[in-house]
């Protein structure tokens, strides 16, 4: 068993890393273009440190090729991807971004049999003025003209209000699934109390259906999780824990029945507080020891009560005794050192997360996306695995979905969407604070003019104090 945790953990850290080095060489790949373009209008075509430029590019396409038969980037709203890895630029890179975007270039393919000579002529077509090229036909055409046949130029991607409706469509369905899993949880509860016998089977079928939804649009269900329900926090905080452990399984690149796996255990992991009186749960002030006491019999209770559902999996019963085994006040408590299965650490962090940012009856005002963030960072290597804490914030980002931002244009943005600049999110622009900019355009942080930003964060907003219905935007 503790060779299977060992290898389950090692394949999680693998996995991840091989994904940032894959990342890191698609970067390296538009950094080493980048340098071709700016050194084709200083040396003649011909000239040694020119080619050997142009035959370190052709080293790197020829590495990412391995495996593959194209090598393919796309630009999409100032942002660089490679397949579909989001790739993070920086400022090196907004002016090569620029010249593709002015000469209508949205794609560009590397195949097999690429030659120096051709990433050379490349550099120098990409280096003409865009309204003689546009005169001319188009950079498309000039490649074809200039015999480039390992490379492919695409035009840029636009979303047109097909598009629009479709997102908007996609969104229904998944609030939909959001609250089918908020009833799923309901049944399964209401059952405990009931002492009714107890299957596997409503709970399994949403999960999966969860997973599925993740791995088409991660964001649109981890959006979801913003919604903080205080009159159903009991149901919620379960579903959102699942949102946010699958959602960090698929950016692991688990398998999918290994995701659907976790995503039931991160259902159930609570499912021990049914034996905790509501009066407990819902007490704003500080637990008396004996309160204490109940509340840290929780795991060993939904431990037993999911160990009696049919169909219910071991690692289910694993993760509900071990989800907070964690830290040095970590229960139920265990002898010698505690080494908690990889998939009990993914739900100890979503679990952890979604607690710091919940809405509950009895709280004010709940804590800011990125406080909550800032203060799972600051418990790495002491409560959680610091593999997982940096994959964690690597895919809710600085500033989760959901959150206000103040841009210094003045502009209030609302974080939709995740790029791979954790500081330069995709935001909806605020201007009415009544729900209905949900149809207009969301722009990119990582958008640039000249060579700079153009809106840049300055910092965070409180919805509550400014009275701003988050609900509307995500819901």
């Amino acid at each position: 068993m503790a060779d299977q945790e060992s290898d389950s953990r090692g394949e999680a850290r693998q996995s991840f890393f091989a994904k940032q080095l894959l990342i890191g060489a698609a970067k390296t790949a538009f950094q080493q273009l980048s340098a071709m373009l700016k050194n084709v209008t200083i040396y003649p075509e011909s000239h040694p440190f020119l080619l050997s430029l142009a035959q370190k590019l052709a080293g790197t396409i020829s590495g990412l090729l391995v495996d593959r038969k194209e090598v393919a980037f796309y630009l999409v709203a100032g942002e660089l991807f490679f397949e579909t890895h989001s790739v993070p630029i920086d400022q090196s890179l907004a002016l090569l971004m620029e010249q593709f975007t002015s000469r209508d270039v949205g794609g560009i393919i590397f195949r097999p049999g690429l030659t120096t000579a051709e990433l050379v002529k490349l550099a120098i077509l990409m280096n003409r003025e865009p309204e003689t090229m546009a005169a001319e036909g188009g950079i498309i055409a000039a490649a074809a003209r200039e015999h480039i046949s390992h490379i492919d130029l695409h035009h840029g991607l636009l979303v047109d209000k097909k598009t629009g409706g479709t997102v908007k469509e996609s969104k229904k369905r998944t609030t939909e699934l959001f609250l089918d899993a908020v009833e799923a949880v309901k049944e399964m509860v209401h059952g405990v109390h009931l002492d009714k016998a107890l299957n596997m089977r409503k709970l399994n079928t949403v999960v999966q259906t969860m997973v599925d939804n993740v791995l088409d649009n991660r964001d649109a269900l981890m959006g979801l999780t913003s919604l903080k329900m205080y009159d159903e926090y009991t149901f919620v905080h379960s579903v959102n824990t699942s949102i946010l452990a699958i959602s960090l399984g698929t950016f692991l690149s688990f398998e999918k029945p290994q995701i659907a796996v976790l995503g039931v255990a991160a259902m159930l992991h609570d499912i021990g507080k049914v034996r905790v009186p509501l009066e407990i749960i819902n007490k704003p002030g500080k637990l008396t020891d004996e309160e204490w006491e109940v509340v840290r019999r929780h795991p060993i209770d939904g431990a037993l009560i999911a160990s009696d559902i049919t169909g219910v999996t071991k690692m289910s019963i694993v993760t509900a005794f071990e989800h907070h085994q964690h830290g040095k006040q970590g229960y139920p408590p265990a002898e010698g050192a505690v080494q908690q299965h990889l998939l009990s650490q993914i739900v100890s962090l979503a679990d952890a997360y979604e607690a710091l940012t919940a809405a509950r009856v009895y709280y004010s005002a709940q804590m800011p996306p990125d406080q909550a963030i800032r203060i799972l960072m600051k418990k790495r290597n002491i409560s959680f695995n610091p593999v997982l804490v940096k994959a964690f914030v690597n895919m809710v980002g600085i500033f989760p979905i959901g959150t206000l931002l103040k841009l210094q244009t003045g502009e209030v943005g609302l974080v939709v969407h995740q790029t791979r600049d954790l500081l330069r999110p995709r935001v909806l622009l605020l201007t009415k604070f009544d729900g209905s900019e949900k149809s207009e355009a969301e722009v990119s942080l990582l958008e640039t003019s000249g060579g700079s930003y153009k809106r840049s964060v300055l910092g965070t907003i409180d919805p509550n104090a400014a009275k701003i219905d988050v609900k509307k935007y995500l819901a």
